[in-house]
C-alpha cells in the first residue's frame, strides 16, 4: 500500500514548500485539490519544487471545464514533471457544475465518460500528429493545427476517476487507469456497493485489478496524547456531518444504518447551522469512517480497516509529525505487506 499526502490549500508557495517536506519524509505522491485556487497552478507550482515525488490531481473538476483546456493542462504539468503526474479528475455535483461553475449538467456519467476518451484522442494526435477527429454526444473536437499544439512529449499520462455511485464506479473501472475513493465511505458500502461495481466495469473492458489503482484517501484522526486525538476527532467527526448532508452521499449512510441523518443534516446546511452539524451525530458514528491513534498506529488501523482494497491511501488532513525520520518510518510500514 502506497502512502500519498493530500495538499488542502490555498496558497500556492506554500503548496510548494509543503510538497517538498512531502518528498524528503518519503511519501510517495503529492495530491492537488480545488480548495480555492486553482489545482493545475498547484500541481505546477508543485512539480517546479520537487524531483522525485509523483504528483496529480485529485481532483480538477471535469465539468466545469471541457477536455481540451483539461488536455493542455495535464500535458503541461506531465512536460514540466519528467512524466511524474496523474491526472486525477471528478465530476463534482450538480449545484456546483451549474450554481458555481455555470456549467452544463446532462448525464455526469455519459459526460465523464465521453470526457476520458475524448483526451485521451486529444493526447494521440499530438504524439501522432494525425487529424483529430474525435465527436461525441457530449463533446466534440476536429480543429487541431500544428500552431496550437504543445510541445511534444512521449509521457503517458494516466487517467483516474473519482467515484462514489455505482454507476460512476462502474464507468471508471471499465475506462480508467485507477479510481479515486471518497474519504466519506466506510467498509460496508466498499463491499456492497463499491467493489462489486468496479467488478462489473473490469468484466465489461475484460480487464482485471491488476489494470487498475484503486485510491482510498482516510480521516486519520492522530495526535501523540489523548487530548490531541480527541481535538482531531472532532473536527473528523464535523467533516463527516457535512458530507452527510449531501443527498447524493445517502446510501453510504445507508450501508451502516444510519440513511435517516441525511435529510436532518441537509435542513442544518439549508439553514445555515454549521455548528450543529456534529452534534447530531452518534457517538460511534466516527468508527465507521476513520481511525484514530498516534502517528504509528496509523499503518496497522488503516490494514484492518481497509484490508487489501487499496492499491494507495492518504491521510485527509495531513500528518501533524515534524520529524523526517519518524515519517520514514511510518510510511514504510503503510508499504509493507499484510
Amino acid at each position: 500500500m502506497r502512502i500519498d499526502t493530500t495538499l488542502i490549500e490555498k496558497d500556492l508557495l506554500v503548496s510548494g514548500e509543503r510538497a517538498v517536506r512531502a518528498e524528503e519524509s518519503g511519501l510517495d505522491a503529492v495530491w492537488c485539490t480545488e480548495t480555492g485556487l486553482d489545482v493545475f497552478l498547484q500541481a505546477y507550482e508543485v512539480a517546479r519544487q520537487t524531483e522525485s515525488v509523483h504528483l496529480g490531481t485529485a481532483i480538477a473538476v471535469a465539468l466545469a471545464r471541457t477536455p481540451m483546456t483539461v488536455a493542455y493542462s495535464a500535458w503541461n504539468v506531465a512536460d514540466v514533471s519528467d512524466g511524474r503526474f496523474t491526472l486525477g479528475l471528478g465530476s463534482q455535483i450538480k449545484a456546483h457544475v451549474e450554481r458555481r461553475y455555470s456549467m452544463q449538467w446532462d448525464r455526469p456519467v455519459s459526460q465523464m465518460r465521453e470526457f476520458v476518451l475524448a483526451l485521451r484522442a486529444i493526447w494521440s494526435s499530438w504524439r501522432t500528429g494525425e487529424r483529430l477527429e474525435f465527436e461525441g454526444e457530449h463533446y466534440t473536437h476536429t480543429l487541431m493545427s500544428p500552431f496550437w499544439a504543445p510541445r511534444p512529449h512521449e509521457h503517458h499520462i494516466p487517467i483516474h476517476l473519482a467515484a462514489v455511485g455505482p454507476k460512476m464506479v462502474e464507468m471508471a473501472a471499465e475506462v480508467a487507469d485507477g479510481i479515486i475513493l471518497h474519504a466519506f465511505t466506510n467498509p460496508s458500502y466498499l463491499d456492497e456497493v463499491t467493489f462489486p461495481a468496479i467488478e462489473r466495469g473490469l468484466a465489461k473492458a475484460g480487464r482485471t485489478f491488476d489494470d487498475i489503482e484503486i485510491s482510498i484517501p482516510m480521516f486519520m484522526a492522530m495526535g501523540d496524547t489523548e487530548e490531541e486525538v480527541a481535538k482531531r476527532q472532532r473536527e473528523v467527526i464535523a467533516q463527516l456531518a457535512f458530507y452527510g448532508s449531501t443527498p447524493a452521499y445517502r446510501p453510504v449512510l445507508d450501508a451502516i444504518g444510519h440513511g435517516d441523518l441525511q435529510p436532518e443534516l441537509t435542513a442544518l446546511t439549508k439553514s445555515g447551522d454549521w455548528d450543529r452539524l456534529a452534534e447530531v451525530v452518534p457517538a460511534d458514528f466516527i468508527d465507521n469512517f476513520a481511525i484514530s491513534g498516534s502517528p504509528e498506529e496509523m499503518p496497522t488501523l488503516a490494514r484492518k480497516h481497509l484490508g487489501k482494497r487499496a492499491d494507495r491511501t492518504s491521510s485527509y488532513y495531513g500528518w501533524p509529525v515534524g520529524d523526517p525520520d519518524r515519517l520514514g518510518a511510518i510510511f514504510e510500514d503503510f508499504r509493507q505487506e499484510n
